[in-house]
C-alpha cells in the first residue's frame, strides 16, 4: 500500500477547497503528564539501531505499515493494508517529515490539519501554527529496528521510538496546548437518541476478526461486523461516483468528530469539529453523503428536494443522529517549538 501516494492525492484535493482563518484565545498549556496511550505502551524507547537519508527522486513514498495518527486512514482498506508492525522493523520511503510528526505523536485529524495548513502557508481554523516550508517538503526514508529484546513491538511503541528519532535526529521538540477556538460541535439531535447508522459497539465484537469491503462485497457488508479494524475512521466503497462515504469501528465520538475536517475536506469543515455529545464508550458507524460544497455546514440541508443525496450536516443528521453547531471551544494542539534538517547517521 502506497500510503504517501494516497495521502498526497488527498491534500492536493482538501486545499483547492475554501479555507477559514480567525483568532484564537490565549494558549493553555496541557498537562505534562503525557498521553494515555504513551503511558500503556511504555513510555519513552528508542530504536537499536537507525538511518535517516533525505530522499529526493520524486519517486512514490512507501512504509511497511500504515504511518496514520489517531487511526485516520484516507482510502478504502483491504486485505493488502497492513495497519501494524509485523516484526521489529520500521521501514519508510520519501515521506515528509510532517508524516513521521503525525505518525510519532499519533496526532489527531485536528492536529494533522493543524500542522500540514500551518506548513502548506495558511491558518487552518485560525489555530495559528509555526511549522517550517520544508518539513513537509523535504522527503525522508528511516529504516530503524526495535531492540532485540523488544519482541513483539506494538504500533504504539513505534510511535514511541519514532519520538526519541525525531529529537535526535531532527533535534525536534514539541509541546501540547489547548486553545480556545472557533469551532463546529456536534451533539445529538435527540438527547438519548442516536441515528439509525450510529451504534454503541457491542461487547461481543472482540475485534478479533475483520472482514475487508472486497470480502464482503462492493458497498455491501454481509457480515456482522463493519468492514475494517477496530480503532479506525477510513473510506468505505460508495454506491456511485459522486458519493462519499466512511465508517469507523470501535472509535469515540471524540475521535469521530476530529476527523471530520480530515476526512471530508476543508470546504466542508473550515474549522475544527469537537464533541459535545457528552456520551463515552466506543461506537460503530458508517456515514455516506454526496455534494461537498463551500458552507455546506452553515447553510445546512440543501432545501431543494431535489438533488441525488444529502450534504455532510444533513447526512450526519440523518444517519447518525448529530447536528453540527458553531461556537468556541478547547481544541488540543501539537506545537512545534523548533525542529532542524537531519543529522548525520
Amino acid at each position: 500500500m502506497l500510503c504517501g501516494l494516497v495521502g498526497r492525492r488527498y491534500w492536493l484535493a482538501v486545499i483547492g477547497g475554501l479555507l477559514f482563518t480567525g483568532c484564537v484565545g490565549v494558549p493553555v498549556l496541557a498537562q505534562d503528564a503525557g498521553q494515555g496511550w504513551e503511558k500503556a505502551a511504555g513510555g519513552k524507547q528508542q530504536f537499536e539501531v537507525a538511518s535517516v537519508h533525505e530522499n529526493k527522486s520524486g519517486g512514490g513514498s512507501e512504509s511497511n505499515f500504515s504511518l496514520d495518527g489517531n487511526g485516520n486512514m484516507y482510502w478504502v482498506m483491504d486485505q493488502d493494508t497492513i495497519t501494524a508492525p509485523k516484526e521489529s522493523r520500521f521501514h519508510a520511503v520519501n515521506q515528509p517529515l510532517l508524516r513521521y510528526i503525525i505518525f510519532a505523536y499519533k496526532l489527531s485529524g485536528t492536529e494533522e490539519l493543524a500542522l500540514r495548513g500551518a506548513a502548506m502557508g495558511f491558518s487552518w481554523g485560525g489555530l495559528g501554527m509555526n511549522v517550517p516550508k520544508w518539513a513537509n517538503d523535504a522527503h525522508f526514508d528511516i529504516e530503524a529496528h526495535a531492540p532485540a529484546s523488544a519482541t513483539g513491538t506494538t504500533k504504539d511503541q513505534m510511535r514511541l521510538m519514532m519520538q526519541s528519532l525525531l529529537a535526535e535526529r531532527f533535534k525536534l521538540a514539541v509541546h501540547r496546548e489547548t486553545r480556545q477556538a472557533p469551532v463546529f460541535a456536534i451533539t445529538l439531535e435527540r438527547p438519548g437518541t442516536l441515528g439509525p447508522e450510529l451504534h454503541v459497539h457491542p461487547a461481543s465484537d472482540t475485534c478479533a476478526t475483520t472482514v475487508y469491503p472486497d470480502a464482503a462485497g462492493a458497498g455491501t457488508n454481509t457480515s456482522q461486523t463493519l468492514p475494517m479494524p477496530c480503532g479506525v475512521i477510513a473510506r468505505l466503497p460508495p454506491r456511485g461516483p459522486e458519493w462519499h462515504k466512511i465508517g469507523g469501528r470501535n472509535v469515540t465520538l471524540e475521535m469521530l468528530a476530529e476527523s471530520m475536517p480530515a476526512q471530508t475536506g476543508l470546504s466542508t469543515f473550515p474549522k475544527p469539529v469537537i464533541d459535545r455529545t457528552g456520551l463515552s464508550g466506543t461506537f460503530d458507524f458508517t456515514l455516506e453523503w454526496t455534494q461537498v460544497v463551500s458552507n455546506d455546514v452553515a447553510a445546512g440541508p440543501n432545501a431543494q428536494g431535489d438533488e441525488p443525496g444529502p450534504p455532510v450536516a444533513q447526512a450526519m443528521r440523518q444517519q447518525l443522529g448529530l447536528k453540527v453547531e458553531s461556537g468556541k471551544g478547547p481544541v488540543e494542539v501539537l506545537v512545534i517549538d523548533h525542529v532542524e534538517q537531519p543529522t548525520g547517521n
